[in-house]
């Protein structure tokens, strides 16, 4: 009697479909990690807005309340400085600004912040991010209308350069009257 003989190996179609599958999970796997290494640098990005922001406003806070405002804080100032007049007092620039509102529209390439390092040579990784500044007294949200004058709300914007991909971040803090 005469058995047939068991055929090994795979069919056409066994290896087609093979392929097939090969294929679609080795596009899904390039895609995915095309995603991550287009974002692998945001957290480098994300970090250095951080920094920045948390450098104005450590800067700014540390400066008094206003002008009108002793170094150390006391007594209050009566009247404060009107909000329409907040930003540079005459001929202040950057490096001698001495109360909070002093700071009030101002725009400057971060680096800004960095001046006498950058003239050193350090700090070029900071080139093209932007910094704004806005002051305002607190609106009657934080305080009774009374006592809006105590406390002054700065908001840092930082802008990461364009080619990042990344939003601009905004910083906020209060800084009162004391």
């Amino acid at each position: 009697m005469h058995r047939p003989v068991a055929e090994k190996g795979f069919s056409l179609v066994e290896v087609v479909i093979t392929i097939v599958i090969i294929g679609v999970a080795l596009t899904a796997a390039i895609a995915g990690w095309g995603n991550i290494a287009r974002h692998s640098s945001d957290v480098m990005w994300q970090t250095r807005v951080s920094y920045l922001g948390q450098a104005y406003l450590e800067e700014i806070l540390s400066r008094r309340y206003d002008e009108l405002t002793p170094a150390g804080g006391s007594p209050l100032c009566d009247p404060c400085t009107a909000e329409g007049s907040f930003g540079p007092d005459g001929s202040e620039t950057r490096e001698t600004f001495d109360d909070v509102d002093d700071y009030h529209g101002l725009t400057e390439n971060a680096v800004g912040l960095f001046n006498s390092l950058v003239t050193a040579g350090g700090i070029q990784s900071y080139n093209g991010y932007q910094v704004s500044v806005q002051v305002q007294y607190a609106g009657d949200s934080y305080f009774s209308a009374s006592n809006h004058e105590l406390v002054k709300q700065i908001v840092v914007t930082v802008t990461p350069p364009q080619n990042t991909g990344q939003n601009p971040v905004q910083f906020s803090a209060l800084r009162g009257n004391y």
